[in-house]
């Protein structure tokens, strides 16, 4: 989409420079209007002042640049600890971490997988649980995200 392509433009520069990763990017209508939402993070944990920053940085550049003619809703944050992870950089920083992940169809007698993320391939990822690793095709994962644990 031409407008999401024109906000990562606008913003690549400063998100370079202060070290921000955009985590996705999202034009659409809700409710009576246009919402653009930008999940950002960095390696340590985005703080509400990166996301604010970002927020009127964002806000000031496309307005000035007059990227969006309509009338939008700008909204900045982290992505959430409970988010889907989808792409390989999502597993990258999990590297180590435990994960859970529910697959399309069983894998060693069951969909449900829950371990130390201990490897990835553009291929595969590997978990490990009690000694025991399983390594799960990524085209067969239907959902993956962070265990939490309280």
């Amino acid at each position: 989409m031409e407008i999401i392509d024109r906000v990562k433009g606008a913003m690549a520069g400063y998100l370079e420079d202060k070290g921000i990763e955009l985590v996705d990017i999202t034009y659409r209508r809700e409710g009576n209007g246009m919402v653009l939402r930008v999940l950002a993070d960095t390696p340590q944990g985005i703080t509400m002042a990166e996301c604010e920053a970002l927020n009127n940085y964002l806000s000031e550049t496309l307005d000035r640049e007059n990227v969006i003619e309509e009338h939008y809703t700008l909204e900045v944050s982290s992505p959430g600890l409970d988010r889907p992870m989808k792409t390989s950089r999502d597993f990258e920083r999990s590297l180590g971490r435990k994960i859970e992940v529910t697959t399309y169809a069983a894998i060693d007698g069951r969909k449900m997988h829950e371990g130390a993320l201990i490897g990835i391939d553009k291929e595969t990822i590997v978990l490990e649980s009690g000694g025991i690793s399983v390594v799960i095709p990524r085209n067969m994962i239907a959902r993956s995200q962070l265990k939490i644990e309280f």
